[in-house]
């Protein structure tokens, strides 16, 4: 069961990352948060290999998971973090619920797992929970009603992402170890947010360097190196789709850090459809 803690561990930070971004940081550009995210979780890996000794292996044939996966954590990342800062982080949870829906295929193509007929029916469970996250008298308009909503748009963008993320990462993972893959992966992620943000945001680049806002970035980024190290740890013990349902019990944790610190509404309804969706 151990693959099962870690992916649990890695949702308790999820949750605490959407908080951090709502209660902290609205007003830092999500592509800045993701620069000094991936950075901070570059340079904790770079510390561990230090500290520990540990031999850190050659990408070689990890490199495409390591730029497959730098490119759409990016996307999933800046996505993620805009959702978190305008909207409800008691829908961002549950919506990002859906994501291991989206691991499945990739991770059957790329590992050669599937899930078990269990992990098809929490699968169909997570669809029924999305889609009670809004009211209203029929499927079709709760589902108009809730992907109207930018940070559900957001959410779900990510979630697909995610999906092939989680694919990517246990592949690279199973080639050359947790903490050398990871190592790159958060590197060249940082590199190229860096790069673009130079480029697109660079006052929000230089606003994020006051006191605040470096506490902030700094503890949204060890939170990001806790989680995505036991989440990839995780991967090289079982299915992507597995490890990924598991971390999504952080919509139940985001829901109830919601309405405890932002007192977001409904949270009857959007804590049922987190519950379903894990």
């Amino acid at each position: 069961m151990n693959w099962f803690a870690l992916s649990l561990g890695a949702a308790v930070t999820q949750a605490a990352q959407f908080a951090v971004v709502k209660g902290r940081a609205r007003d830092i550009p999500p592509l800045v948060i993701v620069t000094w995210t991936q950075a901070v979780a570059c340079a904790g890996w770079g510390a561990f290999f230090l500290l520990t000794g540990h031999s850190l292996v050659a990408a070689g044939p990890a490199w495409p998971a390591v730029i497959g996966s730098s490119v759409l954590v990016l996307g999933m990342s800046g996505l993620l973090a805009r959702a978190s800062a305008r909207g409800d982080i008691s829908i961002v949870g549950p919506i990002l619920a859906l994501s291991p829906v989206f691991t499945v295929l990739p991770d059957a193509a790329l590992s050669g797992t599937l899930p078990s007929p269990l992990g098809w029916l929490g699968l169909g469970l997570s669809l029924v929970g999305t889609m009670s996250l809004s009211g209203g008298a029929s499927m079709l308009g709760r589902l108009r009603a809730l992907f109207g909503r930018p940070d559900a748009m957001d959410a779900l963008g990510a979630a697909f992402l995610l999906g092939f993320v989680a694919a990517l990462d246990r592949w690279g993972a199973l080639a050359i170890g947790t903490p050398s893959y990871l190592l790159y992966s958060h590197g060249l992620t940082a590199l190229v947010a860096l790069a673009i943000a130079a480029v697109a945001a660079p006052r929000g680049l230089a606003g994020s360097t006051t006191p605040r806002n470096v506490v902030t970035v700094v503890s949204h980024g060890l939170l990001a190196f806790a989680g995505t190290g036991m989440q990839t740890s995780a991967l090289t013990m079982a299915p992507a789709s597995y490890v990924n349902a598991i971390r999504r019990m952080s919509a139940v944790i985001a829901v109830l850090l919601g309405r405890a610190l932002f007192r977001e509404p409904e949270v009857g309804r959007r804590l049922t459809a987190a519950v379903l969706a894990c």
